[in-house]
């Protein structure tokens, strides 16, 4: 059984944990439990980002690499989208209550209060990965500030099915993450562009697999 835990690496452990939660590869308990505490002791650390989880120097040198693909080539992009991304990666597998957690969620609320005022935070990118957290988190305001992200999405739509600055695939794996009539219009959007281009990813390396996630939800949104 492959480990869970690469301890160079925060992507590569947040990731192989969501491929274990999305049933794309094993993990034992225990392996997915030596992960999860890995990524707690790395909260607050020097660098990190309000407070949030700190990647590795491997991370940092060459940015992050989404999931789905996309590449963050900026230090404090890498350092903000993962930071987001493993103190969502903590409230999915159900850790709301580790003091390391509560902390995190400390420093999240220093940008709900940036993004909380239009759902918009920085760039594109940026916003996609604090609406993708936020919907993880239980903030009372959350479906209102998530509300707002998606209207931006709206207004940013393109003839082709995607949108201005926000990463294709990771804005439909997020889009797919929210119970929400206007995330479900947003995937209908895409949806005839991700139904062309299911043909294009039948591998089973991450990015395919996780590209084939988003579309599908897509397509599955168009479905009457």
């Amino acid at each position: 059984m492959v480990k869970v835990l690469v301890s160079d690496s925060l992507q590569e452990t947040l990731w192989c944990l969501e491929e274990v939660r999305q049933g794309f590869r094993s993990g034992s308990s225990a392996g997915v439990q030596e992960a999860l505490d890995w990524i707690l002791s790395r909260q607050g650390l020097e660098g990190s980002y309000c407070g949030l989880f700190m990647p590795t120097p491997k991370d940092l040198k060459l940015g992050a690499h989404l999931p789905t693909g996309e590449h963050i080539q900026t230090n404090a992009g890498t350092r903000h989208v993962l930071g987001e991304e493993a103190l969502r990666t903590a409230l999915v597998w159900k850790l709301h209550h580790s003091p390391h957690v509560v902390r995190a969620l400390e420093g999240f609320n220093q940008i709900l209060e940036r993004g909380g005022k239009t759902g918009k935070y920085c760039c594109g990118t940026c916003t996609t990965a604090f609406l993708r957290t936020l919907q993880a988190t239980k903030i009372s305001e959350k479906n209102r500030i998530i509300e707002m992200g998606i209207a931006r999405m709206k207004k940013a739509r393109k003839p082709n099915g995607r949108w201005r600055a926000f990463p294709f695939y990771y804005t439909l794996l997020t889009l797919s993450e929210i119970d929400s009539p206007s995330a479900r219009e947003e995937l209908r959007h895409a949806s005839k562009a991700a139904e062309n281009l299911l043909k294009r990813h039948k591998g089973t390396d991450r990015t395919s697999l996780f590209r084939t996630l988003a579309l599908k939800a897509a397509v599955n949104a168009a479905q009457p």
